[in-house]
């Protein structure tokens, strides 16, 4: 009817301004919280505040990235953390529209589980390391609720308002990372500071720029025992490199890197000597395969050396299976359409026969990802798909394939 409406009054030089000198809209919130649904309703108002009852109002989606969606009546479902651009278009029949924007931020819920980061398992006294947990809502959102920590038993291991853990006396305690009503807990074992034998392996180690390396602290107690499960507190220098809290360190640049395990009051050190990368290979395009539906996004080589798959995003919802045997000419063979708005990655098992696509932007807010069948690779078919506790979508797809 609006469009109808709207249609009618091409060309629209001639078409007298709007008696509506603004469009109210119910409820005044601009928030919502992921997975609710609000229905907002909308009155034109005159200039003098009186209702203007023959109006037309409809609610519009403008943008977004699939945070959500409304339908023209006014009914908004939030599927994800972002904001939401809306029109509310108000139309008195042989005027102009009156256009209202209506912008809503989808924030997430309160915490309903908090998960504690930090693999600690034991320290020795006078340690201290940063201890790290998360907030999540019941659809898996990231909470705002501020973590708040506590110990069983400070006198051996305390824990302060910034999650710094200092050992202070040999004991077990259980430290506890609180949002809102929702807590995680983890033990934690304090040694006695008299550790012998540290050190670290492996020693001295060469690479190169990217490389992965796993470090270990290894030490003995007083009577010559070996001590398993510590927790190091670990540094590396310089800073153009990353080492995790379990020890895994890759550097960004060649050169030399010091590592560093602190435990209690003692430390070890050892160098890492990595080299350049040094890959380098040139491009030629040969072919091309333009695509106008759609924006394009990652493409996936099958193992046979024969088909691409190539993905959609920015309201894509399928991935296309693309006969590249002359690559000077890739033709589009099948295609297979899941419910989403952005497919960003596919990725096969090493033998071909399985296709895993990320799925982002899905109508009902049930993204995670889609399995499909791919023994026959230019003709996927859906298998099936998993979508518990994702809601929020998968970006990359990473297929690991155990023995």
């Amino acid at each position: 009817m609006l469009l109808a409406a709207l249609q009618a009054q091409q060309p629209g030089p001639t078409i007298p301004e709007s008696p509506i000198a603004r469009v109210v809209i119910t409820p005044t919130t601009r928030e919502v919280t992921a997975g609710d649904t609000v229905r907002f309703t909308a009155e034109a108002r005159d200039a003098s505040g009186r209702k203007i009852d023959n109006a037309i109002i409809r609610f519009v989606a403008r943008g977004g990235q699939g945070e959500g969606e409304v339908d023209s009546a006014g009914t908004l479902i939030a599927s994800s953390v972002g904001k939401m651009p809306i029109n509310v278009v108000a139309l008195v029949p042989g005027t102009r529209p009156k256009v209202q924007p209506l912008d809503i931020r989808m924030v997430p819920g309160p915490a309903s589980h908090v998960e504690v980061r930090t693999p600690v398992g034991k320290v020795v006294v006078g340690q201290q390391l940063r201890m790290s947990a998360l907030a999540f809502t019941k659809v898996n959102d990231r909470s705002r609720d501020a973590i708040r920590w506590s110990s069983s038993a400070p006198n051996v291991a305390r824990v302060d308002a910034d999650g710094i853990l200092t050992a202070a006396s040999p004991g077990k305690a259980t430290l506890t990372a609180q949002a809102g009503s929702a807590r995680g807990t983890r033990a934690v074992e304090v040694l006695p500071g008299t550790l012998t034998g540290l050190a670290i392996t492996p020693a001295k180690p060469k690479a190169r720029q990217g490389d992965v390396i796993r470090f270990k602290v290894s030490a003995k107690d007083a009577a010559g025992n070996a001590v398993t499960g510590l927790t190091p507190t670990w540094f590396v220098s310089p800073g153009n490199g990353q080492l995790d809290e379990d020890g895994a360190f890759v550097g960004y640049e060649p050169g030399d890197y010091l590592i560093t395990a602190n435990v209690g009051s003692r430390q070890v050190s050892t160098v890492v000597h990595l080299e350049s990368r040094d890959v380098r290979r040139s491009v030629t395009v040969v072919g091309r395969l333009p695509r106008t539906e759609f924006p394009t996004s990652e493409v996936w080589i099958h193992p046979n050396g024969n088909v691409a798959y190539l993905g959609t995003i920015m309201g894509g919802d399928r991935v296309y299976a693309v006969d590249i045997t002359d690559p000077a000419n890739p033709t589009i063979v099948d295609s297979i359409i899941v419910n989403a708005r952005s497919i960003n990655d596919m990725m096969t098992t090493p033998d071909g026969n399985t296709l895993v696509i990320t799925r982002e932007g899905a109508a009902d807010r049930k993204n995670g990802i889609v399995i499909a069948d791919t023994h026959d690779p230019l003709h996927p078919k859906l298998l099936s798909e998993f979508t518990d506790g994702v809601t929020s979508g998968v970006h990359s797809a990473f297929v690991h394939q155990q023995a």
